[in-house]
This record gives C-alpha cells, structure tokens and sequence, in this order.
C-alpha cells in the first residue's frame, strides 16, 4: 500500500520521486523516496512521513521462487540502489515482505532491525484464545460501558486527534495538511476505516485509524481521551483484528517502540497473541557527514 502512487502522492504533497528498473521493455522494480533538504545543504534520501515502510518493490515475474530468487532480486535492487540520488544520508525502513538487505549490505548501507507483532487471521474464537487475560480482561470491561462504532467522515478523526493532543498538552508531530489529505484519501478510497468507542452520552473516549492493501492491515495512528478507560483502544484493536480477519489480511501492529533501554509498548502490543517479527532498516551516510558527526559527538553536543 505505501509504494502506491495515492499514497505516496498524499504523504510528500506531490513531491516523491522513483527509482525504475525494467526488462524487456517491462516493469522489474521500483524504488519510491523523497529528497529533503537539511542544513549545510546536506540533502537526506528517506521514506515520506507517515509512511510506516517503503523499500524496492519488486514484480512477480522477475523474482521468483527457489534458489533464483535471492541471486534475481539482489541484481534488481541494486540497479535500484545506484539509480538513487547521491545525499548526505539515505534511510529506509523497508517493507515487512523484504527477505534480506543483501543489496544494500554490498551498497555499501548499514543494516538494523526494528520489531512488530503481526496477527495472522483465524476464527474469532482462535484469536480470542492466543490473547493474554489481562487484554481480554481490559477489553471486557471496556466493552461494558462503550459502543465501538466507525466514522466515515475524515474531519471527525482529525478533529478528536488534535483535540486529545490538546488536553494532554502533546504536540502535533505531523504538518496538519499532509495528514488531513492522508486521511482523507485513506476514507474516500476504502482502504482503511476508523474505528471510535463512544460513551453513552455519545461522546467519543478513543478512536483509531487502521489502512490495508490486499494482504495486510497496518493499526496505523490512534487518538484517546486523556480521561479514557484503559482498554479504550485495546478495544479497538480487538474490533480491528476482527475485521481484518474476516477479510483474510494480516493485522500489522507496527512499531515497537525502543526507549531509553526499555519496551514501552511491547506489552501491550503483544497482549494480543501475535508474532514478533523483524523490520529491516538501511542507512548510508556520507564521509563528510560523518565526520561532522564524529565532531559534534567529541563536543558533547
């Protein structure tokens, strides 16, 4: 879904360009990025904001499988990777079907890995089941006092999410256009749905935002009352997995989060019975720009 031309067209306000590689006169790959100009005139090759991953796509036909597979794909990524402008730094966290960063390692990049829990689908009662008790617990209680109902119109979401940034005195990391046009476009083309749990008087306690492709749904972004049930959102989550079973997709929880040498968010994300996979990340940086950073680590700044 991230590699899509809407998509990618939303998320950088038109400003994405691509990488192409083609055999007999056909499509073999495809490498989408965005250039952003930093300071010093350094320029920074990365993945649009709000893009949760994005890395070489590569056609069927020309990687397919068996031992030929590894050895076709590397020779396309890396025809991909030297098409790439030249910057200071290149960053991409790549897409959870890349097998290997085998391209990149021979580019030249540095390879890291970030975590995610994926919920393959399976019947409610299965799903239900591989849950730990303290989840199915918040998401019983939660369910007694909210109804979980979908918005349809964008402005309802991004309304209660500036207004939860508010009260919890947070601020808005992302450019408010960029995201109403995301959402925007995610509504208008039924490739994700918002989920809201309401109180009885009517007015919302959380809502999240999930987005899919064929395969897989991504719990993309979520908003919750700073005076909300605990299990506001563990509710939803449940209601989004539902769904994305029903439609036979992977539910992709994203990112677990790495701070400060702790796991904020691993328990809960895992409270729901998924598997922790990889997602590989790649970065190059410049001589030049590395001893400027050596420098300014010697500094202690």
């Amino acid at each position: 879904m991230f590699h899509e031309h809407w998509w990618l067209d939303a998320a950088s306000g038109g400003a994405f360009g691509e990488v192409r590689v083609e055999s007999g006169g056909r499509l073999a790959g495809r490498l989408p990025f965005i250039v952003q100009r930093r300071a010093r005139s350094f320029d920074v090759v990365r993945i649009p904001d709000l893009t949760h991953c994005l890395g070489p796509a590569i056609a069927a036909e020309f990687d397919p499988p068996g031992a030929v597979k590894s050895t076709k794909g590397i020779e396309i990524c890396s025809q991909l990777i030297a098409q790439l402008p030249k910057a200071a730094h290149v960053w991409f966290r790549l897409h959870p079907e890349t097998a290997n960063t085998l391209a990149f390692d021979k580019a030249g990049f540095l390879s890291t890995v970030q975590w995610s829990v994926e919920i393959a689908p399976h019947p409610e009662e299965h799903l239900w089941k591989r849950m730990r008790d303290k989840t199915r617990n918040a998401i019983r209680r939660a369910g007694d006092g909210l109804t979980v109902t979908t918005w349809d119109e964008p402005a309802h979401f991004l309304d209660f999410y500036k207004d939860c940034l508010r009260r919890s005195d947070r601020r808005n990391h992302y450019d408010d256009a960029t995201l109403a046009s995301l959402v925007g476009e995610i509504l208008r083309r039924r490739r994700g749905r918002v989920l809201a749990a309401i109180r009885p008087d009517n007015t919302p306690e959380a809502a999240i935002l999930t987005a899919w492709c064929e395969r897989r749904e991504f719990y993309f972004m979520s908003a919750r009352d700073p005076s909300a049930h605990f299990g506001a959102i563990n509710l939803l989550i449940w209601s989004a997995i539902q769904n994305a079973a029903a439609a036979n997709r992977i539910f992709d929880m994203d990112n677990i989060h790495v701070v400060d040498g702790a796991l904020p968010n691993l328990l809960m994300l895992s409270g729901f019975g998924g598997t922790v996979v990889p997602r590989y990340c790649v970065s190059r940086s410049s001589a030049v720009l590395n001893a400027l950073l050596g420098v300014r680590r010697a500094l202690g700044r």
